[in-house]
């Protein structure tokens, strides 16, 4: 093998797979598309048909509001390094009990910032545009909702429900 080549049938981050769809790469990246921010993914902005000048502000929002939830994800960096080191010690309920803190506290601080930068980018958007952005953003809403309950967490990763 060539080096950045990564043997057969094993598509590299970007590359496009049998099915068509796009393999993730790094930290970013994924089905995120390394470039959302706020919600507003590419697929979303499609299928509102954004002028270009509309996708170059909601750029400048992103990049507006991308310092302030990175400098929030720093000040967590080392309560989440104790939650990794509880599990890989093996305490698994402690670890559990580490992340539902972290995940809690990080989601409070959070969410104002992104409800700041989401009502920005509803003002930019048509009439049409909204009703499209408020139904995408309704829907994954009651997706989050469902995954908590399903006991799903980040990336789909299986978690036993919790037990009362």
């Amino acid at each position: 093998q060539t080096p950045g080549t990564q043997g057969p049938g094993v598509k590299a981050p970007g590359e496009k797979g049998m099915d068509g769809h796009r393999r993730g790469g790094g930290r970013g990246e994924g089905m995120r598309g390394g470039r959302r921010g706020g919600g507003f993914d590419r697929g979303l902005a499609r299928d509102l048909n954004l002028t270009d000048a509309q996708r170059t502000q909601i750029r400048a929002i992103h990049d507006k509001y991308r310092p302030r939830m990175q400098a929030i994800h720093e000040q967590f960096k080392s309560q989440s390094d104790a939650a990794r080191a509880l599990r890989q010690k093996g305490d698994t309920a402690g670890a559990r009990a580490a992340f539902q803190r972290l995940r809690t506290d990080m989601q409070a601080r959070l969410q104002p910032i992104h409800q700041q930068e989401q009502t920005e980018i509803r003002n930019l958007l048509t009439a049409e545009q909204r009703t499209k952005f408020d139904a995408a953003q309704q829907k994954m809403k009651e997706r989050m909702q469902n995954r908590d309950k399903d006991g799903r967490g980040k990336a789909g990763r299986y978690r036993p429900a919790q037990r009362s």
